[in-house]
């Protein structure tokens, strides 16, 4: 995709697209909705208060123009950013109008024909669409958004020599790094989960888990560098995996990794959607991947010059 047509639909039409459902289901429904809408909901799903519908739509209004300023600004101004910057910026600006705009979308929808804002229910189902209206508006917009023009980052690079590998010789690179404070993050996300399945609402518990699986999964990170191409381990149980072909690498490299650069910490952005990602547990040594087709993979590791040399060796290998 070409800058041009990146911030055209950045800028333009992902946003287009969200005032489109926010606005539609409004303008065909206004008619059919009482005069006050349920605004909050207990944790058994009951509606505990209400909102005109003016005020309801200007609360998720805001939402909606958040988030598409955010996206006219990366539109505008991601050429003064690192690459990996500007999609993680820009889905989380259409994340977060992609909320305003299923919010109140689906109340419309769901509240349609009623008398009484109290006969209102918040399902399962409904708060499901409105997280994945937000995730699926945030994913098509950082697609586009990994195309526009993106300024160089301050961290620094390291190109690395192949490492000296006699004909028939091959070497395996091994590493394993560990983050206390998303263990502790995890187990905390994990413990409130089961108390909220216990006492209030297992819905809560859907989302609080599975986040905390996330966490505890990346505390713990296994680097594996062979003459196959790059693993890389995530959990005490070595699950899931990112595998990375030598036939998909160009070369390697030793970075100084920091965090905000790349979107934070974590797993940020995704090499086949927005064709950069970064496992980073902190800042400093990462080793940089320059995959065939211009996409790039990092994670952060102690040393590695050693795996980037190993690998730069077996890419010439492979290319004679």
């Amino acid at each position: 995709m070409t800058p041009r047509l990146a911030r055209s639909v950045v800028g333009v039409g992902v946003p287009a697209a969200l005032a489109a459902v926010a606005v539609g289901p409004l303008l065909v429904l206004r008619d059919r909705l009482p005069d006050r809408v349920a605004s909050h909901y207990d944790f058994s799903g009951t509606p505990d208060d209400s909102m005109t519908l003016a005020q309801f739509a200007v609360v998720c209004g805001v939402l909606v123009v958040i988030g598409i300023a955010m996206l006219v600004w990366m539109a505008t101004s991601s050429d003064r950013m690192p690459a990996p910057m500007a999609p993680t910026l820009t889905f989380v600006g259409a994340f977060v109008a992609g909320l305003g705009a299923a919010i109140l979308a689906s109340t419309v929808i769901t509240q349609r024909d009623l008398v009484d804002w109290r006969d209102a229910s918040n399902g399962t189902l409904a708060t499901t669409f409105v997280i994945g209206a937000g995730v699926a508006f945030g994913a098509v917009a950082a697609w586009p958004a990994s195309s526009l023009p993106h300024a160089i980052g301050t961290g620094t690079t390291t190109a690395t020599p192949p490492m000296p590998l006699t004909p028939g010789e091959h070497a395996v690179w091994v590493s394993t790094m560990h983050s206390r404070w998303l263990q502790w993050c995890g187990a905390a996300l994990a413990t409130g989960g089961a108390v909220a399945a216990v006492v209030a609402t297992p819905v809560v518990a859907l989302f609080l888990v599975p986040a905390a699986v996330a966490m505890l999964a990346l505390a713990t990170v296994r680097v594996r560098v062979d003459a196959d191409g790059v693993v890389v381990r995530y959990g005490l149980l070595a699950h899931p995996r990112t595998r990375i072909p030598i036939e998909r690498i160009d070369h390697a490299s030793a970075i100084d990794v920091r965090p905000l650069e790349w979107g934070g910490w974590g797993y940020r952005g995704s090499v086949s959607l927005m064709r950069q990602a970064a496992v980073v547990l902190r800042k400093g040594p990462g080793l940089r991947l320059d995959l065939v087709g211009g996409r790039v993979f990092v994670v952060t590791v102690d040393g590695p010059e050693v795996p980037a040399s190993l690998i730069n060796a077996e890419v010439a290998r492979r290319t004679g």
